[in-house]
């Protein structure tokens, strides 16, 4: 999820590489450096403060990858961009899944509201995920990735999952086995999102059988929306140019979504809207349609995750009991008598025990209570009382 800009739309000649680099590892960011040229984007992909991987986009629609100490300021004119990111939006970038009838659902990650925030699969008992979604009846998808690659989607309907697919480009079981052939934890993330119903729809049919890309030789949008709307169709029309890409989702004729997406990022607000509109009046601008057979009454599946084995060693040091339970108390305190139980269900939730708790779980704790306070001022003062018990935390 794209967080906030440290800095946006700066002149290149001005900025000073080495000093963005010391201060990305001195925040300890995740996110990525963006450097607009005439002719290419350029992305410095950064995970907790270090660099790991450079994107390159070129304007006539090619990319290519690079290793991170490849990664230079050029001698021509050029804008650069700090963003902070979560890790979900990294590997969309190095991915780009922009294809629906190629990609299938996987076109939509990371979209959606976030209901878990990527995290380690080293933390977690994955299956136990599947009865906390069935728990909130949840209407979106699992993601499950590492820092370049996506291994798969699962997504549920009412909390119970009624589709997989994987980065392979298979559906079903055979995206069950794919998912288990590459995820292990130490490397892999994942995350949950929610969906609205309308797109939910799209999101369970759109496996290989369900989808027909259409060659009507579309020269604009307003024929191809005339198209859709005549016959009543449910329908993907892809707008595509210099890394940019819109979705509009038609259900029956009807417009219900516009996604856009820049270089693999979803966009909001008015980047999202700025970008809607130029990529649609780009003269080199691609218009492709793809009708889709939504499924009515998609069935259950079953879905059971095993990862690959890899032996996980945790090096985060203990955490004293006291120190435990001064950060319980403290968020009780803050937040009311209902903090117990919030507690509580977390530490359930991931598996962990107050009694015995290294600093990396501690600091995923704090994380998730952090989220619970309705304003932010509440936020940040229970985190300023957090790290005056434990520095470290933040």
């Amino acid at each position: 999820m794209l967080k906030r800009y440290l800095f946006k739309d700066l002149d290149t000649k001005v900025m000073s590489f080495s000093k963005v680099i010391d201060e990305i590892r001195r925040k300890n960011l995740t996110g990525f450096l963006r450097v607009v040229y005439w002719t290419r984007d350029e992305y410095l992909l950064i995970r907790e403060g270090e660099p790991y991987k450079v994107v390159i986009f070129n304007t006539d629609g090619t990319r290519q990858s690079a290793e991170p100490d490849t990664f230079k300021l050029g001698d021509e004119d050029g804008t650069a961009s700090l963003a902070e990111t979560t890790v979900d939006d990294l590997v969309a970038i190095a991915e780009y899944r922009h294809n629906p009838k190629m990609d299938g659902s996987i076109i939509f990650f990371p979209h959606g509201t976030p209901i878990q925030e990527p995290i380690s699969v080293s933390f977690l008992d994955v299956n136990r995920e599947f009865l906390l979604a069935q728990r909130s009846h949840l209407d979106g998808y699992m993601a499950l990735y590492s820092e370049e690659e996506i291994f798969g989607l699962v997504v549920f309907q009412g909390g119970l999952p009624v589709a997989v697919f994987a980065g392979d480009g298979s559906y079903g079981q055979p995206a069950i086995s794919y998912i288990n052939a590459h995820l292990i934890p130490a490397k892999s993330f994942m995350s949950m999102y929610a969906l609205e119903p309308e797109l939910l729809s799209f999101m369970y049919s759109m496996h290989d059988d369900n989808i027909i890309e259409l060659d009507l030789q579309i020269k604009n949008y307003s024929e191809a929306r005339e198209y859709i709307s005549k016959g009543r169709r449910s329908a993907i029309v892809v707008i595509e140019s210099e890394g940019i890409s819109r979705y509009d989702l038609f259900f029956r004729g009807q417009l219900i979504e516009s996604l856009v997406k820049d270089k693999g990022v979803f966009l909001q607000g008015e980047d999202k809207e700025r970008l809607s509109v130029k990529v649609e009046n780009l003269p080199d601008r691609t218009i492709k349609l793809y009708e889709v057979s939504l499924i009515e009454k998609p069935n259950t599946i079953d879905v059971v995750i095993e990862v690959t084995s890899e032996e996980v060693v945790d090096t985060s040091p203990e955490v004293p009991l006291e120190k435990v339970t001064a950060v319980k108390s403290e968020f009780i305190r803050d937040i009311g008598p209902i903090g117990k139980l919030i507690w509580e269900k977390t530490l359930e939730e991931y598996g962990f025990k107050e009694s015995s708790m290294n600093l990396n779980q501690l600091k995923i704790v704090v994380e998730r209570l952090r989220k619970e306070f309705p304003e932010e001022d509440m936020s940040k003062e229970f985190m300023r009382k957090i790290e005056d018990i434990l520095p470290d935390i933040i």
